[in-house]
């Protein structure tokens, strides 16, 4: 009997997924647990085992193409089983009845198009003229007796209209906005001209690469742009002193590489002060589910990790209750593993927070976009040696940080949100405080 592969279902959020190559060619022999195909998800790229042994018979959906999560993309059969491809009965009677309705409709429509022609009071002159020239007659002023359109309306409609009928139609068809061909005052828009803008349509577009927004890039946009329009963002924007967080890391990084074989980075003494802060302001680490404000107890912590094809963001899980040290492990381990495309579903699903750092690449403020479900985002911008006045009105050149919050203002009120950030500060400006 043969077997149905579907696509399956990687992670909670998944819907779909992309094909990205079939590992097993179609009449080979497939065992049970071997790589068969590379499935692209919202976050990943994963190799999906074979859930059968046989012959795979069939591939249903080619290398590039999107399938729903649960659609059959593969039929395995026994050795020497005959596969009956004409598809299932009712496929066959959907398609059917799609084909019928297409013709009855399109037959429908055309009926009802002679028959409202019909009911105009038009000569036949007038009617010739206006079909020769692909007018609707009903467009046309009738100036005859008793409301009959004669040749001279048909003749009077052609002279006053800017845009010839064909030219018109072809604009149309072509998507041409009519507006941007210009004409002498007086005369027509022609299909002539029609025709030369499209011509000079296409010359331009031969210097243009289009690129189609598909797989984790057409995740990404879907998802900013969701969060844009259903968060009501705001921004909270300070700097800070990061001499002691400096000092902190040069000390323990020995330490902690002997440790782990990983080097404490700053960023994981972020991650660090921003779990114990959400610790103390838990309003941070929730999010709205149906009209409620879930408040999550356990703190993970995302990070974007900036990928060619797109954003990723692995989860620290539980960063509140790890020392650095694991921070550190787990953090480097991650970065890893989505920069070589192994992340499995767990290790991006369930994040509650997310810092966003661009210092790297020399950004030394940013406001970034919320990671829906979630309330809030810290972005992290270069450290800059820059000239301080301190509390002692003397001027001294210290490594400053800018950290921008972004809130959900639906849960999140300005103080609240000043309150968690000036929290952060205070850690990273002390940060022995964050370690007792």
């Amino acid at each position: 009997m043969a077997f149905e592969v579907k696509m399956p279902k990687l992670g909670t959020t998944m819907t779909e997924g992309t094909i990205i190559r079939w590992i097993k060619k179609e009449g080979e022999r497939v065992e049970k647990g071997e790589p068969l195909l590379e499935i692209q998800t919202d976050k990943v790229n994963l190799e999906e085992e074979c859930p059968e042994s046989g012959i795979l018979k069939k591939i249903v959906y080619l290398e590039g193409q999107v399938v729903e999560v649960g659609k059959t993309i593969a039929i395995i059969t026994k050795e020497g089983e005959e596969y009956n491809d004409v598809g299932k009965p009712e496929e066959i009677m959907e398609k059917k009845q799609e084909v019928t309705g297409e013709i009855r409709g399109n037959t429908e429509e055309k009926k009802n198009a002679e028959s409202e022609t019909e009911k105009v009071k038009a000569s036949p002159a007038a009617k010739r003229l206006a079909r020769e020239n692909n007018i609707d007659i009903k467009d046309v002023n009738p100036t005859g007796p008793d409301g009959r359109i004669v040749e001279k309306d048909v003749i009077n409609y052609i002279n006053k209209t800017k845009v010839t009928p064909v030219a018109k139609k072809i604009a149309e068809e072509k998507g041409i906005d009519l507006s941007t061909i210009t004409k002498q005052e007086g005369m027509r828009i022609t299909k002539e001209d029609v025709l030369s803008k499209i011509n000079e349509n296409l010359t331009l577009e031969e210097n243009i690469k289009r690129i189609p927004l598909s797989g984790p890039r057409k995740i990404i946009a879907e998802k900013m742009k969701k969060s844009k329009i259903e968060a009501p963002h705001f921004y909270l924007t300070l700097s800070v002193d990061m001499t002691n967080a400096i000092k902190l890391k040069e000390e323990l990084s020995v330490k902690i590489e002997k440790l782990t074989g990983v080097k404490l980075s700053l960023n994981d003494i972020i991650i660090k002060s921003a779990a114990r802060a959400l610790k103390e302001y838990p309003m941070l680490n929730s999010s709205i589910e149906n009209e409620f404000i879930i408040v999550k107890e356990d703190i993970n912590i995302g990070l974007a990790v900036a990928l060619e094809e797109g954003l990723v963001v692995p989860v620290i899980r539980n960063a509140d209750k790890k020392g650095l040290s694991e921070i550190s492990k787990e953090s480097s381990e991650l970065i890893i593993k989505a920069r070589s495309g192994k992340l499995l579903p767990d290790d991006y699903q369930g994040g509650t927070f997310t810092i966003s750092n661009l210092g790297m690449f020399g950004i030394e403020e940013f406001k970034a976009v919320i990671n829906l479900p979630e309330s809030a985002i810290l972005a992290v911008g270069k450290i800059v040696k820059t000239p301080v006045v301190d509390e002692n009105d003397e001027l001294k050149v210290k490594p400053i940080m800018k950290l921008t919050l972004s809130c959900d203002h639906r849960i999140i009120d300005g103080a609240l949100g000043a309150k968690f950030l000036n929290r952060i500060k205070e850690l990273l400006e002390n940060p022995v405080e964050m370690l007792l």
